[in-house]
C-alpha cells in the first residue's frame, strides 16, 4: 500500500478532552479518532480500517489560549427542565495548529487522488466545527521502508510518538518535552470509543530522540523511512 502526505493548517483547533465540561479543556494537538475521523470524511466513509495507521508532525509550536464563548447547551447538560440554553463557557482553543500526516492503509490511492483535486466528501475541520480546515495534498509514496531497529541504538522520530515505543528519551538542549494521556484510541460508533494511549512530543515541533521500545511487545506502530524528512511513527 503506499503512503499518502498531507497538511492540515488553521487559525484555531479545539480538539475537547472528554473529561472536561464545565470549562472545555483541549488536547494540544489533533487525537487519533479526530484525526481518523477528518479521513473518513474526506472519503466519504463513516468509519477508517481498523488496520489504517496514520501518523502526525507538528510543523508549529503548539500553544494555546483559554477565553470565554457563549455556548449553547442542552437540557441533559443543564439538569434543569429548559430545552436549550445559552452560557458563557470556558474554552481553551489550539492557536495556529499547523501539521503533517502520513496515512498508510487501504483507499490510500482514493485518498491521494480526492486531495490532489482538492475533494472531500463531507467538511473538514480541526475538532470542532467552527474550527474549518483544507486539507493540502503534499506527496504520495508507492512504497516506504520500514525502519530495522536494533536493540539500544538511538532513533530519531520527527513526528509524535506513543510513549509505549519509547525506551529512553535521549534529552537535548533547549528542548521542551511534554506528555498527554487519555488520548481515545478507537471509534466504535454511536459515541461510544475504547481505549486509550498516551503521546510524547517536542513542544515546538522538533525530533524525538529515544532508544525505541522492542516493536514484539507493543506491535500497534511503526517506523518508516520518509525521503527527505527522516522517521516517521505510525500507529
Amino acid at each position: 500500500m503506499s503512503l499518502t502526505i498531507f497538511e492540515l493548517k488553521g487559525q484555531i483547533a479545539h480538539f475537547r478532552r472528554p473529561d472536561t465540561m464545565g470549562t472545555q479543556a483541549t488536547y494540544p494537538f489533533i487525537t487519533r479518532t479526530a484525526l481518523r475521523g477528518l479521513i473518513a470524511s474526506i472519503l466519504g466513509i463513516e468509519i477508517l480500517p481498523r488496520e489504517a495507521r496514520c501518523g502526525l508532525r507538528l510543523l508549529s509550536p503548539v500553544k494555546t489560549v483559554a477565553q470565554e464563548m457563549s455556548m449553547h447547551g442542552k437540557s441533559w447538560v443543564s439538569g434543569g427542565s429548559e430545552k436549550s440554553f445559552h452560557r458563557p463557557t470556558a474554552i481553551e482553543l489550539v492557536v495556529k495548529p499547523y501539521y503533517r500526516v502520513y496515512y498508510k492503509g487501504p483507499l490510500s490511492d482514493e485518498l491521494s487522488q480526492r486531495l490532489s483535486n482538492g475533494q472531500s466528501h463531507y467538511h473538514t475541520y480541526l475538532g470542532s466545527a467552527f474550527c474549518l480546515t483544507f486539507p493540502k495534498w503534499r506527496s504520495t509514496l508507492p512504497s516506504v521502508k520500514s525502519e530495522e531497529l536494533n536493540e539500544n541504538e538511538p532513533l530519531t522520530c520527527v513526528s509524535v510518538v506513543p510513549s509505549a515505543a519509547v525506551k529512553r528519551l535521549l534529552i537535548q538542549n533547549d528542548e521542551e518535552y511534554a506528555r498527554v494521556g487519555g488520548v481515545l484510541w478507537e471509534y466504535l460508533g454511536d459515541r461510544r470509543f475504547k481505549g486509550t494511549v498516551s503521546l510524547l512530543y517536542e513542544v515546538s515541533g522538533r525530533p524525538l530522540r529515544f532508544v525505541p521500545t522492542t516493536r514484539a511487545l507493543y506491535p500497534f506502530w511503526h517506523f518508516y523511512q520518509i525521503p527527505e524528512e527522516g522517521t516517521a511513527c505510525l500507529w
